[in-house]
């Protein structure tokens, strides 16, 4: 066997045991639900503290995973998106597809079996601000284009050693930080988050009461596997790469609701006393279900670097940490970690392009993975319209830049 081969299945190995790992830490919350009767009360704080810190490192493990996996197979949302009309190649766009195809499964059968309550995550229990969803979605899209990369693919070039997306990052986190906490937060509140549609639910099935959730989830599966499945042959979707990578994208997203899911709902049998239902507001701003987002993640992870002090780690930034950490390890791994500068007009692309997604990821509640695939992983209609009018921005972005190149020419 070669060294490339042996280099692979060792990789191939240590992804299998970081999920593997993931699952053991999620028994493990599980777990001090079964012995919350016996506790004592001088041994409930430590106990709670034992999950937030095992919510973190699940958190770090998942985002290092997403890491390593995007870094290995190049998965890009963004390339999904503007494929279409740049280079007419699917791949990627399949690959998006069976990542939403194992998300949404495996998270809507987590919702239905009890695992997980995704109505109180921030896809079904926020208002239908219609607005923000269509001009954030809109600008976060054309932002993707220019930036050379969706929100976790930046987090990855610069994790393996590309100055540009380096450079793509931080000016997303400056433009997130201000849509969130500054200037232009201002401008989201009171005019794009203040126009809403009042909407019985979010959750796509309790609009369509009329049809069974089963049905609704059927019909999607079968519309993904059947785009999927029409691929031309000799495409390198054909190939086990491509569908692997997307699957293991998805299931990341499901293992993120599932150890997050699983806090929220032992928190409160173990601490009755503290929080007195599971709609208590104090339960839910600390244990509200996440799953993978870099909208305020990446805001938030670098508040937390500059403050640290009265600050407080949680699940969204230790992913943030772990998808850099596992996109450097697997460029190290691999040998194809390398420091390469963007040229002048790359670096304008990328700082325009960070600038725009940041504001258009925090207007939209989301970028393209937190709504593009932990928020339709719900069926939220809100997560839905995003990602339609993320990939309305980048297509348009895409062909804006192609008449720009050929006027030029």
């Amino acid at each position: 066997m070669s060294k490339g081969k042996i280099r692979d299945t060792l990789g191939f190995i240590l992804i299998i045991s970081g999920f593997l790992s993931v699952l053991y830490l999620i028994f493990r919350i599980k777990g001090y639900a079964a012995i919350a009767g016996s506790l004592p009360e001088d041994k409930v704080a430590g106990v709670i503290s034992s999950i937030r810190y095992i919510v973190v490192l699940a958190g770090f493990l998942i985002g290092t995973l997403m890491g390593a996996i995007v870094q290995r197979s190049t998965f890009c949302i963004a390339a999904a998106c503007h494929n279409i009309v740049t280079t007419q190649d699917l791949t990627q766009t399949r690959a998006y597809a069976m990542a939403l195809f194992v998300a949404i499964l495996g998270t809507q059968m987590l919702y239905q079996f009890g695992y997980v309550d995704i109505n109180y995550s921030v896809y079904l229990s926020s208002p239908f601000t219609w607005l923000s969803y269509i001009v954030g979605g809109f600008i976060f899209g054309i932002g993707i284009v220019y930036g050379g990369g969706c929100a976790s693919r930046i987090l990855v070039r610069a994790g393996e050693g590309n100055l540009g997306g380096l450079i793509t990052v931080i000016a997303f986190i400056f433009s997130s930080s201000a849509t969130l906490w500054g200037i232009t937060a201002r401008l989201r509140v009171d005019y794009l988050n203040s126009l809403t549609l009042r909407l019985p639910a979010q959750y796509l099935p309790e609009i369509i009461k009329f049809v069974p959730w089963w049905i609704v989830l059927i019909v999607i599966e079968i519309a993904l596997a059947i785009f999927m499945l029409i691929s031309p042959k000799g495409t390198p979707w054909r190939g086990w790469r491509w569908p692997l990578a997307g699957a293991a994208i998805g299931l990341t997203i499901v293992l993120g609701w599932w150890v997050n899911g699983a806090a929220h709902k032992t928190v409160p049998i173990i601490d009755s006393f503290s929080f007195s239902s599971p709609s208590d507001p104090s339960l839910l701003q600390k244990w509200r279900p996440w799953s993978l987002t870099f909208a305020a993640a990446d805001a938030q992870a670098f508040r937390y670097l500059i403050l640290w002090t009265g600050e407080t780690i949680n699940f969204a930034i230790s992913s943030v940490f772990g998808v850099i950490f596992g996109s450097l390890i697997a460029a190290l791994y691999t040998r194809t970690f390398n420091w390469v500068a963007p040229t002048l007009q790359q670096f304008k692309y990328n700082l325009v392009g960070g600038l725009l997604m940041g504001f258009g990821a925090i207007v939209a509640m989301g970028c393209n993975i937190g709504q593009g695939l932990s928020g339709i992983s719900t069926l939220s209609v809100g997560s839905i319209l995003t990602m339609t009018f993320i990939f309305i921005g980048a297509i348009s972005g895409a062909k804006y830049m192609n008449w720009r190149i050929m006027r030029e020419l």
